[in-house]
């Protein structure tokens, strides 16, 4: 069964648009829980997945390789291999070095195109093997290559 994502803004409300017959139907959840997934049924008779995406930024996977410099890595910094990108951080796999902590501050450098990033984040989330970071600081020439990069 195909899944569909539905993008859903500040007020939790968001559009599924039936890939059957193109018809369309607004889904809102104001008060309750979001749920991650779930089935919905057409009109016309077709039932397909949804998942719900509750961003404030569009998130976008990428495989590219970069570096991480932590107060623990050398000066040559960590390798690491970005997973997705956000206009508001990263996600990414490092590959060597020691392991960051929650809230360590980092500078992370990688390329998007012919555009090379070098940005001061903080840690907030690690994982198994990922790690989530939030940019503390973006140059506007990047905040613009970022968000050409992050078009659909």
């Amino acid at each position: 069964m195909e899944e569909v994502k539905i993008y859903l803004n500040e007020a939790r409300n968001g559009f599924v648009v039936c890939q059957k017959c193109g018809k369309s139907k607004e889904i809102n959840f104001p008060d309750g829980k979001i749920p991650r997934s779930g089935l919905v049924k057409c009109a016309c008779g077709n039932t397909f997945a949804v998942i719900f995406e509750n961003r404030k930024y569009y998130r976008k996977a990428i495989s590219s390789f970069g570096k991480c410099f932590a107060a623990e890595d050398t000066a040559d910094g960590a390798s690491i291999k970005l997973v997705d990108i956000s206009m508001s951080g990263i996600r990414f796999i490092k590959m060597d070095g020691k392991p960051l902590q929650l809230n360590e501050k980092i500078r992370v450098s990688f390329s998007l195109g012919d555009h090379k990033i070098l940005c001061a984040a903080s840690v907030y989330n690690i994982g198994k093997e990922r790690v989530g970071a939030k940019f503390m600081s973006l140059d506007e020439h990047s905040k613009k290559v970022l968000g050409f990069f992050l078009l659909p």
